[in-house]
């Protein structure tokens, strides 16, 4: 075979390996392209031991999703909040395995692949939502307050009681369960404060839906 044959073939076969990644919206100076989106919805039906939804509407919402998580993600960019290394993610993988799997690599590896993923982009996932978890603690919850009053009322709501002898196993009762509702009632209104935040970022950043479907899940 002649050389210019010969590289005629090579250049042949280079160009059916490319495979073309199509961008599907641009949030900034981030993409989300086709094979993230397919991807996110495969990470999340495996993670809820669901089938995966690729319908139009299944898109959109994850659509939406990933254009939160771009805005966070420049957010802590710029900020350079601190990010899990290596380490502390290969050790959410084994957490993650050892709870769903009984610690069976093997059998993790064939759901995976049943999903079309790989044990690396599970890993990669479980180290965003790390990064999404510590992002929320340091930008909201220590802004949040939440009173003696609020604890009370949320209490209120869930325990009920009657005459002397209830209200004290009630009192009794609170003492016990007050951090568990502090914590409860930091968590939600720390999850508002990041939704607010995200709305107000949507509207500050160009967002543009090169797939014009997508955007009709907003």
């Amino acid at each position: 075979m002649g050389r210019a044959v010969l590289w005629s073939v090579l250049l042949v076969c280079a160009v059916q390996a490319v495979v073309v990644d199509r961008i599907v919206i641009s949030v900034g100076d981030k993409i989300v392209t086709e094979s993230e989106l397919g991807e996110r919805i495969r990470l999340t039906a495996f993670q809820n031991h669901e089938k995966p939804d690729f319908s139009l509407a299944s898109r959109q919402k994850t659509a939406q999703l990933l254009v939160d998580q771009k805005l966070i993600e420049r957010e802590m960019d710029v900020g350079r909040y601190p990010r899990l290394d290596a380490a502390g993610r290969k050790s959410l993988l084994a957490d993650y395995a050892k709870a769903d799997y009984k610690s069976n690599p093997a059998a993790m590896a064939a759901a995976l692949k049943s999903y079309e993923l790989t044990a690396q982009e599970l890993e990669d996932d479980l180290g965003r939502q790390s990064d999404l978890l510590t992002f929320l603690n340091l930008r909201f919850r220590p802004a949040v307050q939440v009173t003696d009053q609020d604890v009370q009322k949320y209490f209120d709501t869930v325990v009920k009681g009657a005459g002397k002898a209830g209200q004290q196993a009630q009192a009794g009762a609170l003492n016990e369960m007050r951090d568990d509702i502090e914590q409860k009632l930091t968590g939600e209104r720390a999850n508002k404060e990041l939704d607010l935040w995200l709305a107000d970022q949507r509207k500050r950043t160009k967002i543009v839906y090169l797939e014009k479907d997508l955007e009709a899940g907003q």
